[in-house]
């Protein structure tokens, strides 16, 4: 699906563009979204440029994610898609900055992007050039994951919260608890990605060029950069903070695991010493004296008896228990 976007009295007005069809003249943002290979070939003679495949944005080397041809910018970047689901993806998007024209490339359907939308068309904001709707779409963006590490450090904080508790007969669902935190590091380490790919694409629009930027759109990247900045900060933060959770989880874990390994172990000492007598007096031998007596199997009781308290109140002496 083709959608472009013409400014209009501070508010972008969105027109859905058909295959054959004359990109509009004013449009400053062409979001394209799925397209097919004859979309491609389409967008290639409309526009221009030379947009790039699903293929081509899956490199992840520098020089085919960001790179400078025939007067255009070409920027692919990861962003976090279905963050709210079991099974968050990363998915490239791909940005072309040509004159005042921002043209957008994805085949996922990032939040962002819809927001960035359904605002643009109810609230003024600078939207008058390509610049200016790229730095909305990034504010957008960095917005996005600074909500989803919000999200994952308050999860983080509950969790801790609950291993940390000093009831001592709490029961916890350590399976749930470790794949909570399993999720929580997939979100950071995704977050981190993006961040990264981003602060590299802001980096790569600000640097010195001949092509004047608009003052709005050259304020937003400035911000922008200061919050991709700060966020990967905090990231690095909940991402110590996570590997701290799982150690702490680990060694509850091993913790519980010995004390039931302990309670066996001292089952074993505590019923040693009576099975050894009863196994002597259980031999079949014709001259044992304590057969024919009359005290002989109190003896021999007493004896198991004694035997398996004295380990028990040696071990409570000791502190062992």
């Amino acid at each position: 699906m083709i959608t472009a976007y013409v400014p209009a009295s501070g508010m972008l007005k969105p027109a859905e563009v058909q295959r054959g069809e004359t990109i509009p003249e004013g449009a400053v943002w062409v979001d394209v979204l799925s397209p097919s290979d004859d979309d491609l070939v389409f967008l290639d003679k409309a526009l221009g440029l030379d947009v790039p495949t699903e293929e081509d944005m899956q490199e992840i080397e520098m020089s085919s994610r960001l790179y400078h041809e025939d007067d255009a910018l070409y920027m692919t970047a990861t962003m976090i898609t279905q963050a709210d689901t079991p099974n968050p993806l990363s998915v490239p998007v791909t940005f072309v900055l040509a004159g005042r024209r921002l043209v957008t490339l994805r085949y996922a359907e990032p939040m962002p992007f819809r927001l960035y939308a359904s605002q643009s068309q109810r609230h003024v904001m600078p939207c008058s050039t390509g610049e200016d709707v790229l730095a909305g779409l990034l504010d957008a963006i960095v917005d996005r994951v600074a909500d989803i590490l919000e999200r994952v450090q308050n999860d983080i904080d509950t969790l801790s919260r609950e291993i940390f508790s000093h009831e001592p007969r709490a029961k916890r669902d350590y399976n749930a608890i470790l794949s909570r935190i399993g999720r929580g590091h997939a979100l950071t380490s995704q977050a981190r990605e993006s961040l990264v790919s981003f602060g590299r694409l802001v980096s790569f629009i600000v640097r010195p060029s001949d092509v004047k930027m608009p003052k709005s759109a050259e304020r937003g990247f400035k911000t922008i950069t200061r919050d991709i900045t700060a966020l990967s900060d905090h990231a690095s933060f909940l991402a110590n903070n996570i590997n701290f959770v799982l150690d702490a989880t680990l060694g509850l874990i091993s913790n519980e695991q010995n004390s039931i390994i302990k309670i066996f172990s001292v089952a074993a000492v505590v019923f040693l010493p009576p099975t050894l007598i009863a196994s002597i007096y259980g031999m079949n031998f014709d001259f044992m004296p304590e057969l024919n007596w009359v005290y002989g199997y109190p003896m021999a009781l007493g004896l198991m008896v004694l035997f398996a308290v004295l380990p028990y109140v040696f071990f409570k002496y000791r502190g062992w228990l």
